[in-house]
């Protein structure tokens, strides 16, 4: 599991500048950007290096960027945890109503994947994201949703996960490579757990688009 490490408190014009170097801009397209001097930009950095430490423009966006995706993929995590608590709490197969409900109405998307690697179930919200009609995900394998040169891999990680559930209790990914049924690829991040049921082992998947 990731180390989580704490978001900095910037201030709202701090967290802009770290933002617009992340796209590439110099000081000076920062100061324009912003209608402030190129010397306040310097400012601006020197305040961002005491919080984070004296480190490059490279580096600290780097390190503001993979803090807000712990963050991101914590906050998925807390609510993947909090779902599969529910879930048991049926004490239900993966194919009731109550089951399916629960999942429908989460704010993120969710897929639900059998132990084979098969979509079994896939809320509105995912269908959304990956771009499918109702119901056209169901049946899929999971790997059919990943890039091509991608899925030799993801299979390897998925069987592993699968065959030691106990030694992997909860798997995040950081800006993970998916593709949208016309082939269009994104990043996602993504938590996932695993799920013992009347129906047999499953892995629900909480996902957001970066």
């Amino acid at each position: 599991m990731q180390s989580e490490r704490p978001v900095p408190q910037l201030s709202p014009r701090e967290h802009q500048l770290l933002k617009l170097a992340a796209e590439g801009l110099t000081d000076l397209a920062i100061a324009a950007r912003l209608g402030i001097s190129e010397a306040t930009v310097g400012t601006y950095w020197g305040r961002v290096r005491i919080k984070f430490g004296p480190f490059s423009r490279t580096e600290l966006v780097a390190m503001m960027m993979r803090a807000e995706q712990e963050a991101a993929v914590s906050e998925l995590r807390k609510q993947n945890a909090h779902l599969i608590s529910e879930i048991k709490a049926l004490g239900t197969p993966a194919d009731t109503i109550s089951y399916r409900a629960l999942l429908e109405c989460a704010p993120d998307a969710m897929i639900l994947i059998s132990e084979t690697g098969m979509i079994e179930f896939a809320n509105k919200a995912a269908y959304d994201m990956f771009a499918f009609e109702r119901d056209e995900l169901h049946g899929l394998n999971h790997n059919d949703i990943i890039p091509e040169r991608y899925r030799g891999m993801h299979a390897e990680f998925s069987n592993g996960y699968f065959a030691y559930p106990d030694r992997r209790p909860m798997g995040e990914h950081f800006d993970t490579p998916a593709m949208r049924k016309d082939g269009s690829e994104f990043l996602i991040r993504a938590s996932l757990a695993v799920i013992e049921s009347p129906a047999g082992m499953h892995a629900i998947c909480v996902i957001r688009e970066v």
